[in-house]
């Protein structure tokens, strides 16, 4: 069970859907999942608080979105935001692994992320149009399923357990900052196999693929590369599953050869030429979006699949990434 912070009485006692998590303490691991539930409480208890670093820490004490929204309709760029947060891109990354299998040229992982499913009824039914007609042999949705932090999940699950509705391939998740504990149950149930600081095993005849997930390193800070890498031999090829870029030193001493991550959304809203205004300050700017290298890691932080806040984009287009898997160097 947990402890410490039930002694809080800001915090109260652990609720009957918290019990019910607990199971998950012996996959995320019994501190990180302390920390988690800790977190999650904090944040149900003192909403108005936000989670915001850099700019982002203005959020809690002015309406953020709301303000951006005025500036987009006073300057007359809304409508055309809103029309680029529906022009989803698919943007093909190749991936050169000099020791990957053989048996695994070709491989392709479809990535969705920071979907923020909830945040327009149409959203849905448009990420399905555009992922429809690919070919990929899993699916990976790297965090942030929700729009808000403390809100209840329920729209936001539904509305990606409807995305994923067709898709026939293993689908595997990690959580993000904006996503709750208690949305996997629901998830899992409808064929989403999250990496809660996991990893799992794809195989091709004799040959073997890792993919490894770690739980959110930006605000929850609950990610364990000792845990998610714990029995993976060194010499394999790894690819990781990290929401935010954030970890790409980490990932890069750990061997790791490919990392995909969002969070970012790219921006957003950007200057022409996509140069990003606003950011956390979590990792540095050349991780921000696209392909990127750290010693031997190579990496990718998409741009997003949705939006955060506002259905609204500019000088940033939302994209699902087609990671293929190469044989080789570049």
């Amino acid at each position: 069970m947990i402890h410490g912070w039930l002694d809080d009485p800001n915090l109260g006692m652990m609720n009957p859907c918290e019990e019910k998590l607990q199971a998950y303490a012996a996959r995320l691991g019994g501190k990180e999942f302390q920390a988690r539930m800790q977190a999650e409480q904090r944040i149900r208890v003192r909403r108005g608080e936000g989670q915001g670093k850099g700019f982002f820490r203005f959020e809690p004490t002015i309406n953020l979105y709301a303000f951006i929204r005025l500036c987009l309709k006073l300057s007359g760029f809304w409508n055309r935001a809103l029309r680029n947060y529906f022009d989803i891109q698919v943007v093909r990354n190749t991936v050169c692994i000099p020791h990957l299998p053989r048996e695994f040229e070709g491989y392709t992982i479809l990535q969705l992320t920071d979907l923020h499913a909830d945040l327009h009824p149409d959203f849905p039914g448009r990420v399905k149009e555009i992922i429809a007609p690919l070919e990929y042999d899993c699916l990976a949705l790297t965090g942030d399923f929700c729009t808000c932090t403390y809100s209840d999940h329920t729209g936001a699950t539904t509305a990606t357990i409807e995305i994923i509705s067709g898709v026939e391939v293993p689908i595997y998740a990690t959580l993000g900052n904006h996503d709750s504990l208690a949305k996997v149950p629901l998830m899992e149930a409808a064929g989403i196999r999250f990496l809660l600081n996991e990893h799992v095993v794809i195989r091709r005849g004799e040959a073997e693929l890792y993919l490894v997930g770690i739980d959110d390193p930006n605000f929850y800070k609950t990610h364990s590369f000792q845990r998610a890498l714990r029995g993976v031999p060194r010499d394999v090829t790894k690819v990781l599953l990290s929401h935010s870029p954030q970890t790409h030193t980490l990932a890069a001493a750990a061997g790791v050869d490919f990392l995909m991550a969002g969070h970012t959304h790219g921006g957003q809203i950007c200057l022409p030429g996509g140069r990003i205004l606003m950011h956390d300050r979590s990792a540095p700017r050349r991780v921000l979006a696209g392909a990127w290298q750290e010693g031997d890691l190579q990496g990718y932080t998409s741009r997003g699949t949705g939006s955060s806040g506002l259905p609204a984009r500019l000088n940033c287009l939302p994209e699902v990434t087609l990671h293929i898997l190469r044989r080789g160097s570049d």
